[in-house]
């Protein structure tokens, strides 16, 4: 289930505390002795570097890793692992910055794209990367019909050619200088063209692998059981050779045990997608709790705009409701910020002046029953209903949809809601069928890279693959096509300040929260990074030991 994360919190317990406007001081990273510190106000990207090798851990994942085939990693566990082993073109750094991956891009002009392969590179077999490795990767990731997720990145891309053993052109309908961004994730992820051909169907499954060029290469896999992967002793870039030599990524669904297994050594580290337990942990001499910059951002996805929530002030009163510090504080365990837009500061991964200036220029959202009330009033909406589709088997889920019903009721609405079993949630992103008579469900959502315009070309563009209302303003469409077609970080970035000014006033979805991301090691395990790099870019051969 993609964007749509596990957490651990009592709903009713929250919906007390959203009508209280009751809150408890955040937490931060722990000391290591045992106590802990306040959250810090700046974030850092990183843990302290290591200084030895490590033979073995355990990774947790809050399930088992369903494909290890970039065009489908679609969530946390396959992208936890595939940024584990395999390598897009483009390299995220831990705060959000890109630099060059396999390979260098280059525009002569605004229509032209050329990707230039680093000398040396190679898969984990021995053999070289070449380019008709690199179309073939990117061709399979721009077509709807091989199954990817992202084939819509692809959208302006007229043609893609190997131009030279070691290039690619690629040419394009527009210009998009959004693409270079999505080129260091999943879409950019270069696999052995040989290797997929030969595997087919298989390729990503346990009997089938995949082929790739990373610091770790695929050890052993059975379905239903863990994945390990083990160090890439002949890896191309031996600057970021890993230290560890051995990873098992084990899927542990439930907070209990996750918990358990940090306290007791069975588990050495995970990127928690939300845990109830984060103030025993951060109480333990045995682990470490890391706090860093994250691109998610947790919020009610509206879904239908031909009801109630058509009318901005509806949303804009649902949004004035809600408590959001207590929500944070309570859900999130204070692990996240009022969102002054929708958009997290994590995503700042380049011009941060710009965003930061406008960011601070804004208010934090208003917490205002009563004005709530009479926007309700003047919208005519009092007494009509709202169905949010949710699922009570997922915490972090249930406990934002029951805050949203408080919220809505206190001001007047009627919240009803479409509850599904956990694994049928997904079904609201994927099935239309799914969302008939849904106004709207919770989220945790993420883009691919660190830019605020990758995040929402989502869902208020006309081909936004969430933008599920059909969503559509002139002013915001013109802003990103700008962002879009403009080659200067810094012209680009006012862009798309622009559009998300813009987004904050018309709510196409509601934020809650902007998240941090958080790392749990064990107290002799360090260099994994703090931030939400994990999701696109190489982090696992950051870890070692202290």
């Amino acid at each position: 289930m993609r964007r749509a994360t596990l957490a651990g919190t009592a709903a009713a317990v929250l919906a007390a505390l959203t009508a209280a406007g009751c809150g408890k001081e955040a937490p931060g990273t722990a000391n290591g002795d045992g106590t802990s510190a306040t959250r810090p106000t700046e974030l850092s990207a990183t843990t302290p570097p290591p200084t030895r090798d490590v033979d073995r851990i355990t990774w947790a994942l809050y399930r088992e890793v369903g494909t290890l085939d970039p065009i489908q990693a679609f969530d946390y566990p396959e992208n936890t692992v595939v940024t584990a082993l395999c390598e897009s073109l483009q390299r995220q750094q831990p705060d959000g910055s890109i630099t060059p991956g396999l390979a260098t891009l280059s525009h002569p002009d605004d229509t032209t794209l050329v990707i230039k392969l680093r000398d040396g590179v190679r898969f984990w077999d021995g053999t070289p990367v070449t380019a008709e490795d690199v179309a073939f990767s990117l061709r399979r990731a721009a077509d709807p019909a091989a199954g990817s997720f992202y084939s819509a990145v692809f959208s302006r891309v007229r043609s893609i050619t190997p131009t030279a053993g070691d290039e690619v052109t690629v040419e394009l309908e527009q210009p998009d200088y959004w693409l270079d961004g999505e080129l260091s994730g999943m879409p950019g992820v270069v696999i052995q063209k040989a290797h997929a051909e030969a595997q087919g169907r298989r390729l990503g499954t346990p009997s089938g692998g995949i082929m790739c060029t990373g610091a770790y290469e695929l050890d052993a896999w059975k379905a239903g059981a863990d994945l390990t992967v083990v160090r890439n002793d002949d890896y191309w870039d031996a600057e970021h050779r890993a230290k560890v030599a051995r990873i098992d990524f084990k899927g542990v669904p439930d907070d209990a045990s996750t918990t358990t297994g940090l306290l007791t050594g069975e588990i050495d580290g995970t990127y928690p997608t939300g845990l109830g337990s984060m103030e025993q942990l951060e109480a333990s001499p045995k682990v470490t709790v890391s706090y860093g910059p994250s691109f998610a951002m947790d919020a009610i996805v509206i879904s239908n705009l031909d009801g109630v929530l058509g009318d901005v002030r509806v949303r804009r009163a649902l949004s004035m409701a809600l408590d959001r510090q207590a929500y944070i504080d309570e859900v999130w365990h204070g692990a996240g910020q009022l969102p002054r837009n929708l958009s997290n500061p994590g995503m700042w991964g380049y011009a941060r002046d710009v965003f930061r200036a406008d960011w601070d220029e804004l208010p934090d959202p208003a917490y205002d029953v009563e004005r709530a009330k009479r926007l309700i009033e003047e919208a005519g909406a009092t007494g009509k209903t709202v169905t949010l589709g949710m699922t009570a088997e997922v915490s972090n889920l249930n406990s934002l949809a029951n805050a949203f019903r408080a919220a809505g009721e206190a001001i007047g609405l009627e919240v009803r809601f479409k509850a599904v079993s956990a694994q049928n949630f997904i079904n609201f992103f994927t099935d239309p069928k799914a969302r008939e008579g849904v106004d709207g469900f919770p989220t945790v959502n993420y883009p691919d890279y660190a830019d605020p315009a990758a995040f929402y070309n989502q869902f208020v563009t006309k081909e936004g693959f969430q933008n599920y209302s059909g969503f559509s303003d002139p002013k915001i469409t013109k802003a990103l096509d700008a962002a879009r077609a403009t080659a200067d970080p810094e012209r680009r970035a006012r862009h798309v300040v622009e559009a998300g000014d813009r987004i904050a006033e018309q709510l196409p979805w509601i934020p809650a929260a902007a998240l941090d991301s958080v790392v749990i090691t064990s107290s002799d395990l360090t260099g994994a990074p703090s931030s939400f790099v994990y999701m696109g870019g190489p982090w696992a051969n950051l870890l070692g030991g202290t």
